[in-house]
């Protein structure tokens, strides 16, 4: 596992709006862990529409925290193109292969979703498709070993 002032963690959207609505959980954690800088926070422009989307018509209340979450704890990123998806399209559901390849081309040693049986890269990808407790509790084991 990378050092933790390296980590990249690319965030799906369901991370994001759970972050987002809530200011308990691990996904707000590590997403003001992204905003502290402490943790590189990656989105794409897909996943920022999509979780507009579904704020705006399911929980219109968290936008405001979720247009700031935008603004001060990701680098948002363009979509990959369709030719670069067509590589990736046996390592995860069909509507998730664009989410998976962004995380991939961005060099992300994290994907966090709560979806995880939706993504399944082969084992030459680096890249560790976790839930965000899952991620938070190995940021804490690194912590703890630096103690």
């Amino acid at each position: 596992m990378p050092e933790l002032s390296i980590i990249r963690v690319f965030f799906d959207s369901d991370a994001i709006i759970a972050g987002s609505a809530s200011r308990k959980g691990a996904a707000f954690i590590l997403l003001q862990l992204a905003e502290l800088g402490l943790i590189e926070g990656v989105a794409s422009v897909k996943v920022i529409d999509e979780c507009r989307k579904n704020l705006e018509m399911k929980l219109p209340e968290a936008l405001p925290a979720f247009e700031q979450i935008v603004s001060h704890a990701l680098n948002i990123v363009n979509n990959p193109s369709q030719e670069k998806t067509v590589q990736y399209t046996q390592m995860a559901h069909i509507k998730d292969v664009p989410i998976l390849t962004a995380a991939i081309t961005t060099n992300a040693n994290f994907l966090v979703t709560f979806n995880t049986k939706d993504f399944y890269p082969e084992p030459h990808v680096d890249l560790n498709v976790v839930e965000p407790g899952e991620l938070l509790n190995r940021i804490r084991h690194i912590l703890g070993q630096m103690t």
